[in-house]
């Protein structure tokens, strides 16, 4: 069964609208998922707990959206995570268009935070991963200052305008 169908069927499983049958293993794929702390809507990958969400918003208010969900825009610190972003991503938006992670110069040129301070994500941790397209960051005409995903035929990391209107993702970590 495809990624695109497992997470269909989890979103109506989350909803209400459709039953796991008797197949054991789907039992436990979804479970694993629905059973780790995040709330409905959202996806556990190793005690975080990420959400896609298909609005137009400036990577500032999407960043300002995620805050008031208690979380920030996604932080990215392998490459095991960047794929399952991605994942996440190709399942609810089969285009992949891109889409905001929470990184930004915005402060000082080429110092890559994310939105909650120097050299690190919007969520505070630090900036240990990079996965930048080729020749990115460039901050074309000198006004690309945040960082989306889907970039390129790999789907890379690059700076865009933070104007720009694009979906985004939020994550926070379970507290146990």
């Amino acid at each position: 069964v495809s990624s695109v169908s497992h997470l269909i069927t989890l979103l109506g499983v989350i909803s209400g609208r459709q039953e796991i049958g008797g197949d054991k293993s789907k039992q436990l794929f979804y479970c694993h998922f629905l059973r780790r702390g995040c709330p409905p809507f959202w996806f556990n990958f190793k005690d975080r707990c990420y959400r896609y969400v298909a609005a137009d918003k400036t990577w500032a208010d999407a960043e300002l959206y995620c805050v008031s969900q208690g979380a920030n825009l996604v932080s990215i610190h392998s490459k095991e995570e960047h794929n399952f972003v991605n994942w996440l991503i190709k399942g609810l938006n089969p285009q992949q268009n891109y889409t905001w992670i929470g990184l930004s110069d915005v402060h000082k040129e080429g110092a890559w935070i994310w939105s909650d301070g120097a050299w690190m994500w919007s969520d505070g941790s630090r900036f240990d991963f990079a996965v930048w397209d080729v020749g990115q960051p460039d901050n074309y005409q000198g006004i690309e200052h945040c960082g989306h995903t889907n970039f390129g035929k790999l789907f890379q990391w690059n700076d865009a305008r933070c104007s720009f209107l694009w979906h985004f993702v939020c994550a926070f970590d379970i507290i146990s």
